[in-house]
């Protein structure tokens, strides 16, 4: 092998039988993030969370605004329904048609809960088991007591089934889809919904002790189903989130860049200003910034209004960061070699030093989304935020502050539960996401294992 040989290098194989096809940093990320099953599984519940927020509208028996008192803080018809039973007669005084006052005999109930029983059901009206669907109807019952105070209940009535029925006709053109509660789409079609029977005007003066409701998970203190409100409470809980960190992500990477890539009186300054906005605490500042708005706002300048405060008040810790990446990227060859070939500041800002700050970017955006989440929840929750008669998830909880709901109408803490989820599920794919984004933690994990 002579000198000119031995300085021949061969080239590396990349591409040929038994190789595998050439992958992009970002085909790497996504395979190392489906090898997380954790995150996985974080992603799937975000995505479910999201889906019916988008179709509440659609998935939803009801309008998220729909009242109807003589129903009121019924519970989740999926567990069971509640049931009266006669425990004895009174003899109280009434006024007769003739306004004479006569004893008449009255009964007593006594209402209890009955689980998988009396709600949805799978026996048609004569009993039989059928696919199709069924709820019990409503009924309204008097209870009279020794001194003849009466009490009323709302209880299913256990001879009485109404068929769910799928795709209903509505009277008018309602939101079945849309982004977020903008650019909505109608139609005259939900999933499922119930029809009062035409029968039931044989029924008299009975009848109107009778409702079709479908109450899957319940209704709240104003007799509207908890289900719909919180499907379309999502639209405003989980969209905050989203909006409030591409805000803050903007104001964070510009200034931050700016600052790192300038350095100098520039960065002092602005990293200054960044240190103040840090050392409030964020409650507090959420806080201030709400008060000094008017609340004379409808519901949409509320809901950007929100999206505003809760944006100014995360942006500052993650300018910082970018700002240290940034001082540690403007010195690489690439950037250099952007320079000496006359490409402007901005240009290698945008092009060359802030797109390699993208993967941190995306995992920070998964972790911090939560504390909008939360902000708006604690907004809400406190009567600053989202306000009747719109919904958000803050607003719905807010309505189980009282001991007595929580004991006799602990339903209504289901929004908590829908809360709980999606900044867990945050939580799970932001950690998934940071250790994909993470070359080194992958090769830890091998030589642990």
């Amino acid at each position: 092998m002579n000198a000119s040989d031995a300085r021949r290098v061969e080239p590396i194989a990349t591409e040929g039988p038994g190789l595998p096809p050439p992958r992009g940093p970002w085909k790497m990320l996504w395979l190392r993030l489906r090898k997380n099953r954790i995150a996985m599984t974080g992603g799937l519940i975000l995505i479910f969370l999201y889906f019916i927020s988008c179709f509440a509208g659609f998935l939803s028996p009801y309008d998220f605004n729909d009242v109807n008192t003589d129903t009121t803080r019924y519970g989740p018809m999926l567990l069971g329904g509640i049931a009266v039973e006669q425990v004895g007669t009174h003899l109280v005084e009434i006024e007769n048609e003739d306004y004479e006052w006569v004893e008449v005999e009255k009964p007593e109930f006594e209402p209890r809960w009955e689980w998988f029983r009396g709600g949805l059901t799978f026996r048609d009206p004569e009993g039989r088991f059928t696919l199709r669907p069924h709820v019990h109807a409503l009924r309204e019952f008097v209870s009279y007591d020794e001194i003849g105070e009466t009490t009323y209940y709302l209880a299913s009535d256990p001879e009485v089934r109404i068929p769910i029925r799928f795709l209903p006709r509505q009277e008018r053109a309602v939101e079945v889809a849309s982004l977020f509660g903008f650019f909505k789409i109608k139609a005259k079609r939900k999933l499922f919904g119930v029809e009062r029977p035409a029968e039931w005007a044989e029924r008299g003066d009975d009848a109107d002790l009778m409702h079709a409701e479908v109450f899957l998970l319940g209704s709240d203190q104003n007799g509207r189903d908890l289900m719909t409100r919180i499907f379309f409470g999502g639209q405003i809980s989980m969209s905050v989130g989203l909006l409030g960190i591409l805000i803050s992500m903007t104001i964070g990477l510009v200034f931050g860049g700016v600052a790192g890539y300038y350095g100098g009186l520039t960065d002092f300054s602005m990293m200054r200003l960044t240190e103040l906005l840090m050392a409030i605490p964020g409650l507090y500042l959420i806080l201030t910034l709400r008060y000094v708005i008017p609340t004379k706002l409808d519901s949409r300048q509320t809901y950007l209004m929100i999206v505003g405060i809760l944006a100014l008040a995360g942006w500052a810790s993650l300018g910082r960061v970018i700002r240290g990446m940034v001082l540690s990227l403007r010195e690489n060859e690439y950037t250099l070699a952007a320079r000496a070939l006359g490409a402007g500041d901005r240009r290698v800002i945008l092009r060359h030093v802030l797109p390699n700050t993208a993967s941190f970017v995306i995992v920070t955006a998964t972790l911090y989304v939560p504390y909008y989440i939360l902000g708006e929840v604690a907004l809400s929750f406190l009567g600053l935020g989202i306000t009747e008669p719109d919904t958000s998830w803050g607003l719905l909880l807010k309505d189980a502050q009282n001991s007595q709901v929580l004991k006799y109408s602990p339903w209504l803490i289901l929004p908590g539960f829908f809360i709980f989820f999606a900044v867990l599920a945050f939580n799970f794919l932001g950690d998934g996401l940071r250790d994909a984004a993470d070359p080194r933690a992958n090769l830890s994990k091998k030589k642990t294992a």
